[in-house]
């Protein structure tokens, strides 16, 4: 018995002019033809939108202790920093080993104002005062008095004194009232400012410095 084998399918020669030419391509260039093609039907490729970052909540280093943090009037940021573990101190306030500043920044964490020059000198300008009411409440100082203040009162927790405020502060637009606009961080300040050296010892330290 005779048997007739066709051709494979492969090998015969196509009668249509385009499918003859694709045909004569090696199997690479057919790969390519294929990927090349698939890309054109998908169209061109939209560009990749650059997402914002996020605004940040305060402005001090990832690992310092935030004692407190607000925004203020002009949508800048409000500080109160510490070295890492800063209200963890066991010892008198006095003796802390840490350091301390405020900071003044933008919501994308660009930090414009620091005070005092040299966090580790913040005994130099920063207190706490106990009212009658027994409302902890603490100050920053220059030399010209105090020009920012915290408390824990809910409604008004910082105000400031702008004609103390060292030289360049973003502070004598602020209207009367509270200084922030809106609260975000505010759950160390009573640690924090437990570890701020008391009014009278303040005093008594610049009229000591000053020969007084």
């Amino acid at each position: 018995m005779n048997y007739k084998f066709s051709k494979p399918f492969a090998m015969q020669s196509p009668s249509h002019p385009t499918l003859a030419r694709l045909s004569a391509l090696p199997v690479t260039a057919l790969l390519a033809l294929t990927v090349t093609v698939s890309a054109c039907a998908a169209g061109p490729s939209e560009p990749k939108t650059l997402q914002s970052a996020a605004p940040v909540t305060h402005n001090c280093k990832p690992q310092e202790t935030v004692g407190f943090s607000c925004e203020l009037q002009d949508r800048r940021v409000l500080s109160l920093c510490g070295s890492p573990d800063f209200d963890q101190f066991k010892g008198e306030a006095k003796d802390n080993p840490g350091y301390a500043y405020v900071a003044i920044g933008t919501k994308q964490g660009q930090v414009q104002f620091t005070y005092p020059p040299n966090p580790e000198d913040y005994k130099k300008h920063m207190y706490y005062w106990v009212s009658i009411s027994a409302w902890p409440h603490m100050f920053v100082a220059t030399d010209k008095g105090s020009f920012l203040h915290f408390s824990l009162d809910i409604e008004s927790p910082a105000d400031a004194n702008p004609e103390n405020a060292p030289e360049g502060w973003p502070l004598s637009a602020i209207k009367s009232g509270s200084l922030c606009a809106r609260r975000i961080n505010r759950d160390n300040i009573d640690s924090y400012m437990a570890q701020m050296i008391n009014k009278a010892d303040w005093e008594r330290s610049r009229n000591k410095s000053s020969g007084q």
